[in-house]
């Protein structure tokens, strides 16, 4: 009897694993979740999915520079798309064509490593892109994936959030988001950025940016020219060099820095470790600051050395008057002094 028990569990077991295997879909009123290889190729053709505005497509092992719905699937009212978590490797133009309508996509942890030329032209609605931990391959790699994304016949004037967290991305050629028209918000945290390298007049309506754990060690001075509009700024768990110039960057001005207590110093040593935001107003003062200091050391050098010159000049005035004193001679004897010849 319980032989017959385990072979029922067995079948059992084995039915669910091919099952979830191949894949399947289940449809809750306007969302619909497939989970499974070929689960969306399962889908009965010829029915209207017209009602749908949300699909999440989860370990499906998608190829997004194909198809994703084989012909005669109708979303036409789709608007989200999750496809997180497919160990999706590529991306191209036809993969979204049938989903023109989407303005949430949602591509994090896959491992996307090739991409062709302006994947994402067809998504004119596009608000929210999302590719945390979503992109493969070496730096340069990765660089050149981001620049073919956004290098579009699409102008993306809705597209306001764009989300590449994780990515360990080692740059951004400074174009990359000239073609993004509505860009609001980006946000590049835990990558390995070493610098703000954003072209001029590219980023104009940006609003915030999150550089949260990278490799930054320096917030230029003239950040506000080439992102005027920003108002919030994260650079928190950055290795910053709290140089004077840095800390009046983020005191006198209005922008709003996220995590402040996260935003802590590498250098110099005397400071490292602590918040910039926690610094004593007189850091920057003469007496903290080795520059300072120097500047100073340098006055009180200058200022001893032209006290001596000046009074080494008066000496010197003195001496020469003193040796320019004509003597008194014949000529200059008062007339009762001088001798009268005498006549006989």
């Amino acid at each position: 009897m319980i032989e017959k028990v385990l072979v029922v569990v067995v079948v059992i077991g084995l039915s669910f694993d091919g099952a979830c295997a191949q894949g399947s879909c289940r449809l809750n009123e306007y969302e619909m979740t497939c989970r499974g290889k070929n689960s969306l190729h399962e889908l009965e053709k010829g029915k209207n999915y017209a009602e749908v505005d949300t699909l999440n497509v989860h370990q499906a092992g998608l190829d997004l520079s194909d198809d994703l719905f084989p012909n005669g699937i109708n979303f036409s009212r789709l608007t989200l798309l999750n496809a997180t978590n497919n160990e999706i490797t590529r991306i191209g133009r036809r993969g979204f064509d049938k989903t023109r309508h989407v303005q949430f996509l949602y591509l994090s942890n896959n491992k996307i490593a090739h991409a062709q030329p302006d994947p994402f032209q067809s998504l004119e609605k596009l608000e929210l892109l999302e590719m945390d931990d979503a992109l493969d391959g070496n730096g340069e790699d990765k660089a050149d994936m981001l620049r073919n994304f956004f290098k579009s016949k699409n102008n993306f004037i809705h597209l306001s959030k764009i989300e590449l967290n994780k990515n360990r991305l080692d740059e951004i050629f400074p174009k990359t988001f000239c073609g993004v028209q509505g860009l609001k918000r980006l946000e590049l945290s835990n990558n390995r950025l070493q610098s703000f390298n954003f072209a001029r007049s590219c980023l104009g309506e940006l609003k915030a940016l999150m550089l949260a754990g990278n490799l930054i060690q320096k917030i230029p001075a003239d950040i506000w020219d080439f992102l005027p509009s920003v108002s919030s700024l994260d650079v928190s768990n950055n290795p910053l060099n709290c140089d004077c110039e840095t800390v009046r960057l983020v005191r006198d001005d209005d922008v709003v820095f996220i995590n402040q207590a996260e935003t802590k110093c590498a250098s110099p040593p005397e400071v490292e470790g602590k918040s910039i935001f926690e610094l004593r107003k007189d850091y920057c003062s003469t007496a903290r600051n080795p520059t300072g200091k120097s500047s100073f050391f340098q006055f009180i050098v200058l200022f001893v050395i032209a006290v001596g010159i000046l009074f080494a000049y008066k000496k010197y005035r003195e001496r020469l008057s003193h040796m320019s004193s004509a003597p008194v001679g014949y000529t200059n004897l008062q007339h009762e002094q001088a001798v009268e010849p005498e006549f006989v």
